[in-house]
Formats: structure tokens, C-alpha cells, sequence
């Protein structure tokens, strides 16, 4: 049996802090990079929350000068991003650093490839080629999940849509994947019930999709049962009781289904 108030590290497929109050660590990892400007970028409702607040305190008690980019659609747009790279600019920011869910992870991804790259945001759309494109370095990346669902912390891709047709786009690069994941499930202890309840369920179904993908790749197969197991066993207690244990396992769940997608998903 796990202990969840233990604290892990592991790599895969980028380096993860794993365990209940890993969140503290942040700033001292920031110190410890020489990065003093981040841009925290989440969405509205998550900028409200207590502990993004104590987030905040704890960066400015390192003297850590803290930005926040908030101001994005449920379902985010190019101009989200736009702005979003302004504010970045503008306050001569040094990292990014997305906190949420997926739609926050998207837009802090999707800013991160375009401080660096000036051509138009949609010509490194995935599907078109885009990868190409993706030439220079971006800022020093870092994501930290609210719910577990998504598993955006450990992709390598941001959905935007295009803001009249509202069609989607997918950007991609290897270099989109975030430096180090602070994974703390202390922060999805909150989430309402139906929130927990339907984040778990998008956990499951991309499980279910890396292993049922046709591409060929038995470590993301073996990681997409592993993580059906845990839902089946942790989901129902997480959703009405809320321990840390089952907390726990279904953010392992989530960044499990993140790694088990890169499989491909042709079905």
C-alpha cells in the first residue's frame, strides 16, 4: 500500500513531483532555476480559489514578482493566446507556469510556443504540418493540474480554436512538454462532486483510447489498463468521499491517460 503522504519524483515523460502538498516546492524550484517573473495562467474560477491565492503568497514571500493571465473563453480561442502572449511581454515575464485544467493548460502551452515564434499561431496547427515550424526554444514551461481529468500537464499539444468558426486547432511540438509537473492532490480536494465525477470519467475514456489505439506501443497499453484499474477503484470514493488516497490515485489516473495518449489515437 502507497502511502500518499510521502512525497515521489519520477520521469515519465517529463520529471513529476508527486504527492499531497508538493505545491509548496514551487517557489524553491523557481529559486533553484534562477526564474523570478513567472506568468501564472489558469482560468477565471481557479484565480478566485484559496489556494491559488496561497500560490501566490508563497512565490512573493521568495520575492518572486507574480503575473497573473486569467482572461480566457471555456472552450479557448486564438485571441485568448494573443493576449495572453502580450501580457507576457508587456511584464517582461521569464517562465510560464499553467495551473487548472485542460482548458488552462492549453492556453499556457499554446503562449509558451508563441513568445518565441512569430508566424501566424494557426500555422503550426499539427494537422497541417506545424510541427515544422517549431524552430526556436520556449520559455521554461511548468504545469500544475486542479482536477484529474485532462492529463494536459504532461502533453505535448494545446486545442485552440479559431475564434469566428470556432473550429479547432491542434498545435504540437516535443518542446511543448512542460519541464517538471508539480502533481499535488491536495488541490483537487475540493472539487465538487460532479466536477470529480465527470473529470474521472474523461480520465477513463482516454485511458480507454490509448489502449484500444492501433499504433503499436505496449508501454502506453500496459499504462492505459493500469490506469482503468485504479479509476474503477478509487473513482466512486474520490467522487463522494474525498480521502487522499483515492484523490491521489486518480491523479495518477490522469497522468496516466496524458502518457498512454501519446500512443496516437487511430482507432
Amino acid at each position: 500500500m502507497i502511502n500518499f503522504n510521502n512525497r515521489f519524483t519520477y520521469n515519465f515523460p517529463t520529471a513529476i513531483r508527486f504527492g499531497a502538498g508538493v505545491i509548496d516546492e514551487l517557489p524553491s524550484y523557481l529559486v533553484q532555476h534562477q526564474l523570478s517573473r513567472p506568468l501564472l495562467v489558469t482560468d477565471g474560477l481557479v484565480s478566485q480559489l484559496p489556494f491559488f491565492d496561497k500560490i501566490k503568497n508563497d512565490l512573493s514571500h521568495k520575492d518572486i514578482s507574480v503575473e497573473v493571465f486569467s482572461d480566457m473563453h471555456k472552450n479557448p480561442v486564438k485571441s485568448d493566446v494573443l493576449k495572453g502572449g502580450d501580457v507576457y511581454n508587456a511584464s517582461s515575464r521569464d517562465c510560464i507556469i499553467g495551473i487548472g485544467g485542460g482548458v488552462a493548460m492549453d492556453v499556457a502551452r499554446a503562449i509558451a510556443l508563441r513568445i518565441n515564434h512569430s508566424r501566424d499561431l494557426f500555422d503550426y496547427d499539427d494537422l497541417l504540418g506545424g510541427d515544422q515550424y517549431v524552430t526556436e526554444e520556449v520559455p521554461h514551461f511548468i504545469t500544475v493540474p486542479t482536477t484529474a481529468g485532462t492529463g494536459s500537464e504532461v502533453g505535448r499539444s494545446a486545442i485552440i480554436s479559431e475564434d469566428e468558426t470556432k473550429r479547432k486547432r491542434i498545435l504540437f511540438s516535443p518542446k511543448l512538454l512542460a519541464k517538471i509537473v508539480f502533481a499535488d492532490p491536495l488541490l483537487t480536494m475540493d472539487l465538487p462532486p460532479f466536477v470529480t465525477a465527470a473529470t474521472g470519467m474523461d480520465a477513463l475514456t482516454h485511458n480507454m483510447e490509448g489502449y484500444l489505439a492501433k499504433n503499436y506501443h505496449p508501454l502506453c497499453s500496459g499504462i492505459a489498463l493500469e490506469g482503468i484499474k485504479l479509476i474503477h477503484e478509487s473513482i466512486v470514493e474520490a467522487t463522494h468521499r474525498s480521502d487522499l488516497a483515492s484523490r491521489s490515485n486518480m491523479m495518477i489516473t490522469s497522468l496516466m491517460q496524458g502518457v498512454a495518449c501519446q500512443i496516437g489515437l487511430r482507432i
